[in-house]
């Protein structure tokens, strides 16, 4: 560095000097041969001097470069000469291994050794376990089926908070024959006018977000329990709602005062339970003139029809044999693909309690529907309770919708079954 020093100032003083015989010129401007011969020497002293300088600038720069790149490749070297070889590096140079990997398994036997450990304990996976496998997927708590009640009525859409529809509250029929010239019976119809509330039901989870983040499939897998939650809920509004807001009102709250009842000890005949189920079938067909198409009735109470048609298996006062398909359809008595009685579905679901059956007109949109204000929506935010500063996530599900039951009559229950 010294060098480069003392040639800049040596460039520097030539350039004074250059500068001094620049100014010698006389009046007009012009040099005496001595000058320009002056001149001529200092220029060539001068470009000399700069190409030195700049000679030697580039070698330092070129110097400290390689110092710099040599720093990290020592302090790697020196690293290597004290780090201690762990066990599989001791193993994989020992001269057993080379030999099993040029020579195959030859080459490993009991004479392989390695050179001294620092620790000789058994290698066990205390401190550091074994890792864990885990399977894909989420194993599900049981539910039941949360589409079992939904399923069986018709769905439609409004936009509205209130679904409103006419209702035919008298129908009366005086046709009659007449003869020539007579006047004939007069008939009457009359409508009033219903209205069903939207109602909305919900739930949220709270759940963190490295939940969210750390475990794949979770969010999907979350948003669909949550759906699964409202449809529970939905299926037992259905069945048992109480009507007070912001309930829905089921068709086996009180207040559906038309729905056929009967108490099963109040069933005289021979067929126990079955006879109750068709006799609830019998007042549906002459009381609304409908159909019925389906049986909802707890798992429990459907064992207890299996039981009965069981019993009556060669009864010669029944008249009938447990597998008659006149009971069971599609297969034998409780192993049948779809469950039927009477040549009606059989829902079997604990949405709706024990002892009580319900039978009727659920699905063609005739006797009730279920009608939906919008699906099943799903937000997620921070801004519940202190969420954001605990890093937590609420994901919310809500469903808005309301259940009009046209004709009351399409339904019987069975209670004390």
């Amino acid at each position: 560095m010294s060098d480069i020093k003392d040639l800049r100032e040596k460039l520097a003083a030539k350039r004074v000097e250059m500068k001094e015989l620049f100014e010698a010129a006389d009046e007009n401007g012009k040099y005496t041969s001595d000058q320009k011969e002056a001149i001529s020497k200092r220029n060539e002293e001068l470009a000399g001097l700069v190409e030195e300088v700049n000679l030697k600038s580039a070698q330092a720069k070129n110097e400290k470069a390689m110092e710099i790149d040599s720093e990290p490749a020592e302090q790697a070297y020196q690293s290597e000469k004290v780090a201690p070889m762990d066990l599989g590096s001791q193993f994989v140079n020992t001269d057993a291994y080379k030999n099993y990997k040029s020579n195959g398994v030859k080459g490993i036997d009991s004479k392989a050794t390695f050179s001294p450990l620092e620790y000789k304990t058994t290698l066990t996976t205390t401190g550091y376990p074994p890792e864990v496998l885990r399977a894909p997927g989420i194993l599900e708590s049981a539910l039941r089926d949360p589409n079992s009640v939904i399923s069986l009525f018709d769905q439609i859409e409004t936009d509205q908070n209130a679904y409103s529809y006419l209702e035919e509250t008298t129908f009366t029929n005086n046709a009659a024959e007449a003869a020539e010239g007579a006047t004939v019976g007069e008939g009457a119809l009359a409508f009033t006018e219903q209205s069903e509330s939207i109602r909305k039901m919900g739930v949220f989870l709270p759940v963190t977000d490295e939940l969210l983040s750390d475990v794949s499939g979770i969010q999907g897998y979350i948003n669909s329990r949550l759906q699964t939650m409202i449809k529970l809920r939905l299926d037992s509004q259905l069945l048992a709602g109480d009507g007070t807001a912001p309930n829905l009102e089921g068709l086996l709250d009180a207040g559906k005062a038309s729905v056929g009842s009967t108490a099963f000890g109040s069933y005289s005949g021979n067929l126990g339970r079955i006879g109750a189920l068709y006799g609830a079938i019998t007042d549906i067909r002459v009381n609304a003139f409908v159909e019925p198409d389906a049986i909802v009735m707890h798992p429990n109470d459907w064992n207890a029809v299996v039981t009965d048609l069981t019993g009556f298996a060669g009864d010669a006062t029944a008249g009938y044999a447990a597998n008659v398909p006149l009971f069971i359809a599609s297969g034998a008595m409780g192993n049948a693909p779809v469950a039927s009685i009477w040549g009606l579905k059989v829902v079997a679901t604990t949405a709706i309690p024990e002892n009580t059956v319900l039978v009727g007109k659920f699905g063609g949109g005739d006797a009730a529907q279920v009608v939906m204000r919008n699906g099943i929506d799903l937000a997620i935010s921070d801004s519940h309770s202190d969420f954001f500063v605990k890093n937590q996530l609420a994901i919310r599900a809500t469903m808005r919708v309301g259940f009009p039951v046209y004709r009351q009559a399409a339904f019987h229950k069975i209670t004390a079954f």
